[in-house]
This record gives structure tokens, C-alpha cells and sequence, in this order.
């Protein structure tokens, strides 16, 4: 892909999937702003996309005012509630959002007319000036790259942020070519979460973050590869992938996959620097590990201490691997150890995401929709609950992705004082693990997330906690995570 920023102007462009998490809405106002005709074709209707169809002519009519670049932008195309042929027949580039399946055969037609099809990280890629360090894994990636980016804001204010983290990195482009333009002293950190299917966008361009961090790979998403985890792990794979002896590759030497991706990528003879990190001591090579209650960085041979774990604010042992991830990449990106220090102190976590969202008459509700899968929501019970003392409700239940739930189950078992299941297409296979578990903990069943924080309230009693962490995707009752997370919130703040 061999384009420049005046390639734009006046081309035929059609964004497929606007979207509701803000990377189709990003990339439109980016191509209007550099004078494309663009069209934006969505399979939701006018009334599920009003809040960024306003936003994108609220941007129309802030460039009419005042031109940027001395384009005059024009005014974008809708086809809304269906997919069109002639959109993608006649476009010169098209832009997917990652839920797209690159196998789709709109897209296949649009490039067998000589359409570059791409998405909005592909062209950020390809057209910012500066080096990414890129975060994915199967869980802990949010929590991840929120805190790389905090501790990067604290080194240098000029960091830009964005990716799966509901933040478009479009919105920070215009911003980096002109630092880029004036001859920034030194570059300003770019700190990107990528998903799997964001990741395969970047796979026949052979592109790979300058610095990439891999937290974990576990089941997941398994709906969107075939029932195949070898397929899943591929994908999470291609970050480090295309990486150079200029790159560092953040590894989880606790997790075997990428255990071995380690390993094969020392054994490269031009590969990346490889950094490990664990939640337990490593004896060699550059690290970033636990020991003895304190979090240690090793850099060619030198140790250094970072801060103790127990000045982590992040609940739960589950966060301790993603905080020693986040030191690593900022380590590997140029951050002083001490503003290291200083910014994880701080940092007390990601909306959505084992959040307190209130307390009420001695019971505490967190919110934790972002725990898409069993083992997510295993750890959220393992942070406030312990065997032999159960003192969580969960909330759980939703969408299929083709998980299992077995483990999940007995935890449930071990851990909950309760659970209350939402309506789902998973659902079903909850009850027949929890049955095949033989599962006495209660179980209620709610249709809608103000029964469900109504059920477990009155399951819970002084100094328990509910949480909404439902191991499955949201598809059906809600919008998306986020709307069900938000529900539970209102919900909760409803009560009496």
C-alpha cells in the first residue's frame, strides 16, 4: 500500500460498519477531513446510529466553516439498514470495522475490482510518523494499555492513545503528522490496544507494533474461528509476527503459548528483543517479575525495583501479571523508572472493569461486563470471594462464543453465594455445566439487568459484594458490553 495524504482527496471511499465504539466513526471524520467522497454503509438502521451519525455531521458542518487543509469536505453517503454491491464495486479503497469477517463477499468484490480494503488500524499503520507499542491478549489488554498510557502521559504529555479501547487512533493522526512536520525532538509515545481481528487487518501488509505486549491467550471468540483455538492463537500471534531487530516483544512467560512464541522468536536470527514477565521470579534475560512482595525490572543483567505489589490499587491477583506488563512495555518505549513508579502508584484501574460502582446498605456492587469469558469471570470471584466463605452473587449469562463452562461451574460452586443468569444463547449451557457440577449454590433467572440487580440483592446480605462479570458476550439484551455495564450501573443506582 504505497499512498500518500493528498491520495485521498476526491476518491471514492466506502466505511463498512460506523459502528458504535467509536473506530468507523474516527476514520470517517478523518477521510471527510481529507476531502473524500466517502460513503458509510451500515447493516443498523438511522435510530441505533444516531449518536455517531450526529457526530459525523456535527464534524461535516465544523469543516464547512473552516476548511482543513483547504479542503472543502462533501457531504457523505448513507446506506443504512442493508449492504449495497455498487458501494463496494465502484469504491477505490474500502474500510471494514474489525467485527467485519475479512471472508466477507462484499469485500472480496470490492478488491477484485481494485479496491484496497483496510481498516482503520491498517491505515493508521501505514500513515503515522512515529513507532506504536501495540497491547493484546485475550484478557488484560484494556487494563494494560490504559495503564501504558498513563505512564506514558506522566513521561510525556504528548502521548496519543486508542485502538480496541473504544478510542479511534484517527483521532489522534492529524495531531502526529504535525509534530512529525515540525521536527519533534524525540517521538511521542503511541500506545495502541489491538484485538485479533484488528491484528489481521495488519497481516498482508507484514506490519507489527515497534513494541508489542501479549498478556495471555486463552479461549475466546472461538464463534469467529471455526471452533479452532490454533486459529485464535495465530492471530494474537501476528503482533509480534513482522517485528524486526528494532522491536521488543513483551511476553507472559506464565502462559505456555507465549512461552514459546519466546522462544521461537530468541532463536529468530533478525528477530525482536524479547522481555518476559511473570508473576514469579525469572533467572535470566530481560524481565519484569515478582519476588519477595516487590515488583523487580531486569535490563541487561541490571536489576532494579520498581515498586511493592502491595501499592498496586488494582483488585484482584489476577491484575498483578498486567501491571508487571504495562512496566515492561513502558520500560521498553523509554520510560524512566521512576515515573514507572509513580504512575502505577496512581493508577486505580478502567471503567467497567471490577469497578465499584456503589454501596449500598452494606452491600457492594461492581461492575465487571467487560469479563467476556469464563475465565474473566473466575477471576472476578477469585478477587472477592474465597472458598469456605462466599460472599459474591454473581451476575453472569448472555451470548455464545463457543466456550466451555465446566470450570466456570465450580467455581460457582466454590465461590458464589449466589447467582442470578440473564437470557442468552450461552445460558443454557451454564445451567448444564452448574447441573453437571452439582452446583447448590441458588440460581435465579432474570430477563433484564433491573430484575437481575433486584434478585441478588436480596441473596446478598451485610459486607457481601454482587458482581456483574457474565462470562459470555452481550448480543440479545444489550447493545453491546458496555450498554449492559452502563444497566447495571443505573440499575444499581435505582435501589432504595
Amino acid at each position: 500500500m504505497d499512498i500518500g495524504l493528498d491520495w485521498f482527496k476526491n476518491r471514492r471511499i466506502t466505511v463498512m460498519g460506523l459502528g458504535l465504539h467509536g473506530g468507523g466513526l474516527g476514520v470517517a471524520k478523518w477521510l471527510m477531513r481529507r476531502g473524500a467522497a466517502l460513503t458509510v454503509t451500515d447493516l443498523k438502521d438511522r435510530t441505533a446510529l444516531a449518536w455517531p451519525l450526529a457526530e459525523l455531521d456535527r464534524e461535516y458542518r465544523r469543516c464547512l466553516a473552516k476548511p482543513p487543509f483547504g479542503l472543502r469536505p462533501r457531504r457523505v453517503r448513507y446506506r443504512l439498514g442493508e449492504h449495497q454491491e455498487a458501494d463496494f464495486r465502484q469504491a477505490e479503497m474500502v474500510i471494514r470495522n474489525p467485527a467485519v469477517p475479512r471472508e466477507n463477499r462484499l469485500l472480496a468484490l470490492a478488491e477484485r475490482n481494485g479496491a484496497w480494503v483496510e481498516t482503520d488500524i491498517s491505515l493508521f499503520f501505514h500513515l503515522c510518523p512515529f513507532p506504536i507499542a501495540a497491547v493484546t491478549g485475550t484478557k488484560g489488554k484494556t487494563t494494560v494499555t490504559a495503564l501504558l498510557a498513563e505512564i506514558c502521559r506522566r513521561h510525556d504529555r504528548r502521548t496519543a492513545v486508542g485502538g480496541n479501547i473504544r478510542i479511534s487512533p484517527m483521532d489522534s493522526l492529524d495531531r502526529l503528522l504535525r509534530l512529525a512536520e515540525r521536527g519533534a525532538d524525540r517521538p511521542p509515545p503511541v500506545v495502541l490496544e489491538l484485538s485479533s481481528w484488528q491484528l489481521e487487518s495488519l497481516e498482508k501488509h507484514g506490519l507489527s507494533p515497534r513494541v508489542a505486549v501479549v498478556t495471555n491467550i486463552m479461549r475466546d471468540h472461538l464463534n469467529r474461528y471455526g471452533g479452532r483455538m490454533a486459529a485464535y492463537a495465530a492471530a494474537k500471534e501476528l503482533i509480534v509476527r513482522f517485528q524486526d531487530e528494532q522491536g521488543t516483544a513483551v511476553l507472559n512467560a506464565d502462559d505456555r503459548r507465549l512461552a514459546q512464541v519466546a522462544d521461537r522468536l530468541e532463536r529468530r536470527s533478525s528477530g525482536p528483543a524479547v522481555t518476559r514477565f511473570s508473576a514469579r521470579p525469572l533467572r535470566r534475560g530481560d524481565a519484569c517479575f515478582a519476588r519477595s512482595g516487590w515488583i523487580y525490572l531486569r535490563r541487561e543483567g541490571r536489576v532494579e525495583p520498581v515498586l511493592l505489589v502491595s501499592q498496586i490499587r488494582l483488585p484482584g491477583a489476577h491484575n498483578l501479571p498486567n501491571v508487571l506488563a504495562a512496566v515492561a512495555a513502558a520500560a521498553a518505549v523509554g520510560v524512566p523508572v521512576r515515573t514507572i513508579t509513580a504512575a502505577t502508584r496512581r493508577f486505580a484501574g478502567v471503567p467497567g472493569r471490577l469497578e465499584t460502582v456503589a454501596a449500598r446498605r452494606g452491600i457492594v456492587y461492581i461492575n465487571d461486563t467487560t469479563a467476556t469469558t469464563p475465565d474473566a469471570s473466575i477471576a472476578a470471584l477469585k478477587a472477592f470471594s474465597r472458598p469456605g466463605r462466599p460472599s459474591a452473587v454473581l451476575i453472569a449469562g448472555g451470548a455464545d462464543k463457543d466456550l466451555r463452562f465446566g470450570e466456570w461451574a465450580r467455581a460457582v460452586g466454590r465461590l458464589a453465594k449466589g447467582l442470578v443468569l440473564l437470557d442468552g444463547t450461552a445460558t443454557p449451557k451454564m445451567r448444564a455445566a452448574l447441573k453437571r457440577a452439582a452446583v447448590k449454590v441458588p440460581i435465579m433467572s432474570a430477563s433484564s439487568m433491573s430484575e437481575a440487580v433486584k434478585l441478588s440483592r436480596g441473596m446478598a446480605g451485610l459486607g457481601d459484594c454482587v458482581i456483574l462479570s457474565p462470562g459470555c458476550a452481550s448480543f440479545g439484551l444489550f447493545v453491546n458490553e458496555f450498554d449492559r455495564g452502563d444497566r447495571f450501573s443505573a440499575a444499581v443506582r435505582r435501589l432504595r
